[in-house]
């Protein structure tokens, strides 16, 4: 009964699918890949990312936090620190909801399933009505030309509305994003403060000539 649960699981997050006596993989895109193997990818680059972004933070500063793996570990870096933080994903929201030093704001939208990122109209009220000091941007691309892109439309308006209510936006990705560009635009590079990445140092000197802060971890 364990393992067949674990199945439904994977198979509710995309990761196989379900056949008769067992499971078989599913052949997944660049664009397709589903969070429960996210998580897994880079995952010590991720971890790296996070601390490095959570100390450009200050204590008592408001934080929107964007959804996927890198910003989930930037979440994690912030435990235990004086900071009020509204996440645009639902994983995260669980994880600091019972941290006592963190004033934590749920966010309002539907629920992509998979993904469990809030999205759509309500998802944008939030930032018509708060400002925030910071916005970790999480990327599915990073390019100089198209700057900061993301695999669906609907998650760009919500990112955009909150670049415009934050003083500044850090972009985090690994280095597999970098001088990718996905369907949907985000904002351009001058719309970030700095990137925080694990990219080579050639790549970062692309971005950099663009006038993109870089720090590299």
């Amino acid at each position: 009964m364990t393992v067949r649960r674990d199945l439904d699981a994977l198979e509710h997050d995309g990761v196989l699918r379900r056949v008769h006596g067992g499971a078989i993989g599913v052949s997944l895109r660049a664009d397709e890949v589903p969070y429960a193997v996210r998580v897994f990818e880079a995952a010590a680059v991720k971890e790296r990312i996070g601390r490095a972004v959570a100390g450009l933070i200050a204590d008592g500063e408001t934080v929107a936090l964007d959804s996927g793996t890198t910003t989930a570990e930037v979440a994690r870096a912030l435990r235990g620190r004086r900071v009020t933080v509204l996440p645009l994903g639902l994983r995260t929201l669980v994880e600091l909801a019972n941290d006592d030093q963190i004033h934590l704001i749920a966010p309002g939208g539907d629920v992509r399933p998979g993904e469990l990122v809030v999205t759509g109209d309500l998802a944008e009220v939030a930032f018509e009505r708060l400002r925030f000091d910071t916005f970790v941007l999480g990327c599915c691309g990073v390019e100089q030309q198209h700057g900061v892109t993301t695999h669906v439309p609907a998650d760009a308006r919500v990112k955009r509305a909150a670049v415009a209510a934050s003083r500044r936006t850090i972009a985090v990705a690994d280095a597999t994003k970098l001088g990718g560009v996905a369907f949907g635009h985000v904002c351009d590079l001058a719309a970030l403060e700095r990137l925080v990445t694990d990219a080579a140092s050639e790549t970062i000197a692309v971005m950099e000539s663009a006038g993109l802060r870089v720090d590299r971890v």
